[in-house]
């Protein structure tokens, strides 16, 4: 026997050994996961790279190896120059359970009974179009000044009108202020219950006050009058300028957008969040248009 056939030996049976690799996953719990109603899918018009046909896949070459299969990577984020425009539709899939007319509480003057007072939880329009949702980018990955400052120097006015706050959702940027004001002969009160900006002023007929927006919330928040219970809206107020509560078809569209991916929201009365709380990804083309539509569930709807 000589030295070099014991050593080759010895070679060829340690090397498959020295092949067996374990993978492991790492440890842990996972991260926690908002809860969410609804998560529409990404709408058909917005434009996606397309990805290779998983049917056909690429014969290996000669005398290659198969590689082995790994789970596919989550698609990154992407990251762009520029500002474009969100817009979209919020509709109803499915029946309008088409709330009644609210009934009056106490203190029902007659100023109040003239018409029926709305149940405003889920105004739903033409082609199924829901007015009052919320869309917004909590966390934008940057600001557009142009669209930073008008949303600062923005009024917005919170009527109370025959017994009904008007509008019943409205959406405003720190730094801007809301005008709230009585166009009824009666009087009333505005107690909000928003986030950071608690407040609860009495308001005189055809009296106005100004309130400063300082502090920024995390969701939208309740608003009530104390004096007529039936009269109830939501606020949001943002730290940054894109928002938009949709019109009477169901549609929105916020300008001024940074490019890339953004996390969206879409809240809407009925059934809350329409999206996670964190957001959904939507890609904003630059220069251009992005057209995204969410939908909710009429199931899902709270009576």
């Amino acid at each position: 026997m000589t030295f070099a056939w014991f050593r080759n030996s010895l070679i060829l049976s340690v090397t498959p050994l020295a092949l067996v690799v374990t993978l492991s996953g790492c440890g842990g719990e996972g991260p926690n996961v908002d809860e969410a109603i609804i998560v529409s899918a990404p709408d058909a018009t917005t434009a996606t790279k397309s990805a290779p046909d998983a049917t056909t896949p690429a014969a290996p070459s000669a005398g290659a190896t198969p590689a082995a299969t790994t789970p596919a990577a989550s698609t990154a984020a992407v990251t762009a120059e520029g500002w474009g425009t969100l817009k979209g539709r919020v509709s109803l899939k499915g029946t309008d359970p088409k709330f009644p007319a609210l009934g009056l509480g106490e203190n029902p003057s007659p100023v109040c009974t003239t018409q029926p007072i709305p149940n405003e939880k889920l105004v739903v329009g033409a082609d199924n179009g829901i007015k009052y949702a919320i869309v917004y980018i909590p966390k934008p990955t940057k600001v557009n000044e142009d669209a930073k400052k008008a949303a600062q120097t923005a009024t917005v006015v919170f009527d109370q009108d025959k017994c009904v706050f008007k509008p019943h959702v409205l959406a405003a940027m720190t730094g801007a202020k809301i005008k709230i004001r009585s166009s009824d002969a009666v009087g009333h009160n505005v107690d909000s219950k928003v986030e950071n900006n608690s407040m609860n002023s009495a308001i005189g007929s055809g009296q106005e006050i100004d309130v400063p927006l300082t502090s920024a919330a995390r969701r939208p928040g309740l608003v009530i009058c104390d004096i007529h219970s039936w009269m109830t809206a939501y606020w949001l107020i943002l730290d940054n300028p894109y928002f938009a509560v949709t019109d009477e078809k169901g549609n929105y569209e916020i300008k001024n957008v940074p490019a890339g991916t953004q996390k969206v929201v879409v809240w809407q009365e009925g059934v809350t969040f329409v999206t996670p709380t964190s957001g959904q990804d939507i890609v904003v083309a630059a220069n251009g248009e992005t057209t995204q539509d969410f939908s909710v569930d009429a199931a899902k709807v709270k009576k």
